[in-house]
């Protein structure tokens, strides 16, 4: 009986031992075919992630080699000619409201060409007139000399991306559109990075590989491009002052001086795209006065390229206000040849600050402007930056302003969209990228192969020398600024909105 029992009571408890281990395996099972399950789901996820990425990838990259083949590219072969090749072909510019911003942005670029040419070639004109027994020439007048006055138009520059990075989210803020106005501001924070940055970085790396070639001039002129032993050393110089460059916070890059402002030109972005986010609530005038703060802050501490991307945030803003009733009134009221009268006197005064001599061009001695440089420049801005930044930095905002608040039907708008200020805004910033390369390798071998010709003794044969030179250099350049425009610039824009979709 009790070996019986114990059988039996052996046998039960085999049995629940079993079904325990059972019931555990089935635990197990449960858990791993669950665990399982999760590791597939999660594969699947990531291999249709994948190939969805990699499809997108390669059939836009199909369809670009499609096209490339097909003729059907981002740009036409006709595009690569020269604009005089086609000037007459070619269809007026469609227009819109900032046009002329364009168009003034295009003067201004071009007015740095003339300023960076004449530091070589006109140095004699640099100072302001009357600040020598030697400094009396025509063109170092007020005003007139505002044609080698480049260091004001980079402030001009700064004012025209304020207003124009600021029209589009000010006017969704006004309308109260926030979804709208996040998404724009996502996107242009997004997009402005490499919109600036890629055109750099390609032109740099040209004139690095140019300068291995020895095209560049390098005896008696004071900007001298880099040139390693070899090709490897130049490639790995060029791409740690690329590192450097692209940082938002660093300063130019020794393989084009002129690119100092475009590290400038981010912060400036990005402080206007922070500004509109953190005041698009606030009522219209809260808004206008929290920035004319900011502005008066920044002024008084020298903070000049700051106060200037506000200032055209600011004048944005303005504009889009225009409607009021007591704008309406002044309108109605004012005659519309004084308005006129008024807003050229305020032109002719901003560009005779604009004008104004920098402070190595004894501006401090130079007729019109000794009181200006001494007296009426505040102290505060010797010790951060130069003070020859005050009154630029001050009239830039004035002649922008002005300008806009003269209407589209006014001359001073319509001479800034006439075709040839239309195509210079077109090529603006490649203009902006390739002159220096272009000045310091074909402006100075084709001088001083007519110089060689014509001579230098007189006024005369050293002119000419220089107007034959200029014929031939500035089609060049244009051009060649054209062809960076299509291929290089229009493709940044392009591969950043690409970018954006993925």
């Amino acid at each position: 009986m009790y070996s019986l029992l114990s059988t039996k009571e052996h046998q039960g408890s085999s049995d629940c031992e079993a079904a325990l281990l059972d019931h555990d395996e089935i635990d197990l099972n449960d858990t791993r075919n669950t665990l399982n399950e999760k590791d597939h789901s999660t594969i699947r996820f990531l291999d249709l992630l994948f190939r969805d990425t990699s499809t997108r990838f390669l059939h836009s990259l199909s369809k670009a080699a499609s096209s490339f083949r097909n003729g059907e590219w981002y740009f036409t072969p006709s595009e690569l000619l020269p604009a005089w090749w086609k000037w007459t072909e070619s269809p007026p510019p469609k227009l819109h409201p900032t046009s002329w911003l364009g168009g003034l942005r295009g003067i201004a670029a071009l007015i740095v060409f003339f300023h960076h040419s004449s530091q070589i070639w006109l140095r004699g004109l640099r100072p302001g007139y009357g600040s020598s027994p030697e400094a009396y020439h025509i063109m170092q007048l007020p005003v007139l000399r505002i044609f080698f006055s480049g260091g004001a138009m980079v402030s001009i520059f700064f004012v025209i991306s304020g207003y124009v990075l600021g029209t589009k989210p000010l006017r969704l803020a006004r309308q109260g559109w926030q979804l709208e106005l996040l998404e724009n501001l996502s996107s242009s924070a997004f997009r402005r990075g490499p919109r600036l940055f890629i055109p750099c970085i390609v032109s740099t790396f040209i004139t690095a590989m140019f300068a291995m070639t020895g095209v560049f001039v390098t005896e008696g002129v004071a900007r001298q491009y880099p040139r390693a032993g070899t090709l490897w050393e130049q490639l790995a110089s060029w791409v740690h002052e690329t590192l450097w460059f692209v940082n938002p916070f660093a300063g130019g890059t020794v393989f084009e001086d002129n690119l100092w402002t475009i590290p400038t030109e981010f912060q400036g972005s990005l402080l206007v795209f922070l500004c509109v986010l953190g005041l698009s609530r606030c009522r219209n005038k809260v808004r206008l006065g929290c920035l004319m703060a900011l502005i008066a802050y920044w002024l008084w501490f020298g903070y000049w390229a700051t106060v200037l991307f506000l200032g055209g945030m600011v004048i944005a803003d303005i504009g889009h206000g225009r409607n009021l009733p007591i704008d309406g009134a002044l309108k109605t009221k004012c005659n519309h040849r004084m308005r006129t009268a008024a807003h050229g006197f305020l032109i002719f005064v901003a560009m005779f600050l604009l004008s104004m001599p920098e402070y190595d061009e004894a501006v401090t001695s130079s007729w019109g402007y000794v009181t200006l440089s001494t007296v009426l420049t505040p102290a505060s801005w010797g010790s951060h930056f130069s003070p020859g930044r005050w009154w630029p930095c001050l009239s830039s905002m004035m002649l922008v302003a002005v300008i806009d608040h003269a209407g589209a039907e006014s001359l001073f708008q319509r001479i800034f969209t006439f075709r040839f200020p239309q195509y210079l805004g077109r090529i603006s910033f490649s203009l902006y990228l390739c002159h220096g390369a272009t000045i310091y390798s074909l402006g100075l071998r084709t001088v001083n192969f007519f110089v060689g010709i014509f001579g230098s003794q007189t006024y005369l044969q050293y002119g000419s020398a220089l107007v034959v030179s200029a014929m031939i250099v500035i089609p060049i350049l244009f051009w060649l600024s054209g062809v960076f425009t299509v291929v290089v610039d229009r493709g940044a824009v392009m591969l950043s909105r690409k970018m954006m979709e993925y």
